[in-house]
């Protein structure tokens, strides 16, 4: 038996609470994973984990050998990360997680700078706007707006952003400029689903430190925002979007900004990913150069 790999299985197991969430992980078959941590239990001559057949649960022993084991593997990965670093010569996969518009107007179009670097790291981008289980589905790391809720998985602020209000040139001037939030009620507004709750988000302003939302009825209801975008450059309504996915339709003149002396929220933007003792250095070139990249950027650097 490898003992590393063995360790590395049954720390994955406690992390993610199922040995066939831990296998997904780790690309290998639940069958492998439970011989493995099987066979530490056999050399240790203890029992650390208690099996059902709806959870895992850790011993009191296994509690402790965790966290010793946990420790041993952060610092086993610093050791190969500063060496591959200091040897300039990274490689391998990083499997990234993002929404569709930062892909394609943040990320994507500045990928060659990182080739440049790193040529020879393979990325593989999952665009979606549904958060998924990153443990279940083998993500190295995700770009995520608003609330984090996985706690166990590290969140590093890498920006924020705000909203823009907006509408064609003719729809203002057949509807009309908006003074305040609530002339939106007679004006065709489209609505963009949030992944979590599945209802279209509000739209929401600031009265003084405080966070109101206008009730509307949509004309349409999205689930994409580059589709979101579309609908709005097409007339079809208002959209109240992120102003980094508006600034080419702003600056070309197919949107105007509306209500642009209301203030909106600002929203967090997070990298997530797994505590440092399963970062390679690949993971982490990719995930200092997304935060550097931010911070170049105006619509969406941390303030």
């Amino acid at each position: 038996m490898d003992k590393l790999t063995a360790m590395t299985a049954f720390v994955r197991v406690v992390e993610a609470g199922t040995f066939t969430k831990a296998a997904d992980t780790l690309k290998l078959p639940p069958s492998s994973v439970t011989r493995m941590v099987q066979g530490l239990e056999a050399e240790l001559k203890v029992r650390l984990l208690h099996r059902t057949t709806r959870a895992v649960t850790v011993t009191p022993e296994g509690g402790a050998y965790y966290e010793r084991v946990a420790k041993l593997l952060a610092e086993l990965s610093d050791i190969e990360s500063a060496t591959k670093l200091q040897q300039g010569n990274l490689s391998g996969k990083v499997t990234v997680e993002m929404p569709s518009v930062i892909s394609a107007v943040v990320v994507v179009p500045a990928l060659p700078q990182f080739y440049a670097q790193y040529p020879d790291i393979e990325l593989e981008i999952g665009v979606t706007n549904r958060p998924s289980d990153m443990v279940a589905e083998g993500v190295d790391c995700a770009i995520r707006m608003g609330i984090i809720e996985e706690e166990y998985l590290v969140a590093r602020r890498i920006g924020n952003f705000s909203f823009a209000t907006c509408a064609t040139p003719a729809l203002i001037e057949t509807f009309g400029r908006p003074e305040s939030p609530g002339d939106l009620a007679r004006m065709p507004t489209v609505g963009m689903e949030y992944g979590r709750t599945g209802k279209p988000l509000p739209y929401r302003f600031m009265d003084g430190q405080k966070l109101f939302d206008v009730p509307l009825k949509h004309q349409l209801i999205v689930n994409d925002l580059s589709s979101y975008v579309a609908a709005a450059v097409a007339g079809i309504g208002v959209i109240q979007v992120p102003l980094y996915g508006v600034t080419q339709a702003l600056a070309a003149g197919q949107l105007q900004l509306i209500l642009d002396d209301w203030k909106t929220e600002i929203v967090p933007v997070h990298m997530l990913y797994a505590p440092n003792r399963y970062l390679n250095a690949s993971i982490r070139v990719f995930i200092n150069w997304v935060a550097e990249l931010f911070e170049q950027h105006q619509d969406l650097r941390r303030v």
